[in-house]
């Protein structure tokens, strides 16, 4: 997905959205955040909540004492991962997935990380033919290494108290607890611009989309985004065409 520095959402800039978003990602919030944050009035709030939850990018979860609380909903997963920056020319973004999928086959081989890749697809405007495309769309499955709890819990506190050995502090126990977790994603995107990580779970409720299949199962990731269409097959979405020089993708 791909913003631009003067597009309004809600009635405000989006970028300033974005970061509203990222920063409720996984956490639940009320008007007066959103009034904060936002630094809105309380009948702004109101405005900007309204039309947030009928673009979907929010939606109501339940209810915290007498007041109304929202979370981000799939779709504002999706546009907190939105990208701002220039279009790219394919060789560019030939280039990043590759260096992407060198990652994930480095931390797959890896014995000291909590979490591995099980699956990762590619999908969004790489899977056209133009030469100026967006950022690199790519969704990841993420799956414990361990499968014993007791084991798993102890290499995750492993690689918390790494971490904050190595000066890192952690904003609240939530953030310190999916650390196992984030440090991987924080790998996997390098802190490229180009690249945009999603989670399969940003597809729920999406219409028909392509995609290729980068590492994992066919059968098992298909199941886990029945909206989607492998290349190679009819497809309802705008990026049916599809282009053969993807690397690093499964034969179709």
């Amino acid at each position: 997905m791909r913003i631009s520095k003067g597009e309004i959402v809600a009635g405000c800039p989006a970028l300033q959205v974005r970061r509203f978003l990222r920063r409720f990602n996984r956490k639940f919030f009320m008007r007066c955040a959103v009034e904060r944050v936002m630094q809105l009035k309380p009948e702004q709030a109101e405005e900007f909540i309204h039309e947030m939850v009928a673009l979907k990018l929010i939606e109501p979860t339940e209810p915290f004492g007498n007041g109304a609380a929202f979370e981000v909903a799939d779709r504002g997963l999706a546009f907190a991962n939105a990208t701002a920056a220039r279009p790219i020319h394919r060789g560019t973004a030939e280039r990043v997935l590759r260096e992407f999928l060198d990652r994930v086959n480095a931390i797959n081989a890896s014995k000291e990380y909590a979490f591995s890749i099980r699956g990762a697809i590619l999908f969004g405007s790489m899977l056209s033919n133009a030469e100026r495309l967006g950022d690199v769309d790519v969704a990841i499955d993420l799956q414990p290494r361990i499968s014993d709890p007791i084991h798993r819990h102890m290499l995750c506190e492993r690689r918390r108290r790494l971490a904050e050995k190595q000066g890192r502090t952690f904003s609240s126990m939530v953030r310190r607890a999916l650390w196992p977790r984030d440090e991987v994603l924080l790998q996997l995107k390098a802190r490229s611009r180009s690249l945009s990580l999603h989670g399969f779970d940003q597809f729920q409720g999406m219409g028909d989309f392509c995609y290729r299949v980068l590492i994992g199962d066919s059968n098992f990731l298909a199941a886990q985004i029945p909206t989607g269409t492998p290349v190679g097959q009819p497809c309802g979405s705008k990026h049916s065409a599809v282009n053969r020089r993807v690397v690093g993708s499964s034969p179709t």
